[in-house]
């Protein structure tokens, strides 16, 4: 309704597009007008309860604290439903962690582990070198 006013619309034709009485229109506007946002009501949001409670988010903040290993969002939601029966779509989830400034570090993905041993990859590398210069065999 705000919008639609401060856009230049009249009353009777913001009642119309949005489906209500010009009274109730005029009403919100002119509360509006008098103290801005916070004379509007603020109504409950229609639907299921949010899932993000509070006392899940401090349940995952424990867990990422205690524990040795990263986690997914993924694992996070498995672990939300295994511990306390609360199905949340990882998405959801990572939007969740994100509103509440959450923060993690993803895992570096490495091959380090897989290295060789150093003067074993020098002796090949020469030895390929000798290959390369004496050409191709027949």
């Amino acid at each position: 309704m705000m919008r639609l006013a401060d856009a230049g619309w009249n009353i009777p034709r913001i009642a119309r597009q949005l489906g209500y009485h010009d009274q109730t229109v005029r009403k919100y506007i002119k509360r509006f007008l008098e103290g801005s946002f916070d004379r509007l009501p603020d109504k409950p949001h229609p639907g299921p309860r949010s899932k993000g409670t509070e006392e899940l988010l401090g349940a995952i903040e424990r867990l990422i604290d205690e524990s040795d290993r990263t986690w997914t969002t993924p694992q996070l939601a498995n672990w939300l439903e295994d511990e306390f029966g609360v199905r949340v779509h990882p998405d959801h989830l990572a939007r969740l962690l994100h509103k509440y400034r959450f923060s993690w570090k993803h895992t570096k993905r490495s091959v380090a582990h897989k290295r060789k041993d150093p003067d074993l990859q020098a002796a090949k590398e020469a030895e390929l070198e000798v290959l390369k210069k004496s050409g191709p065999e027949r």
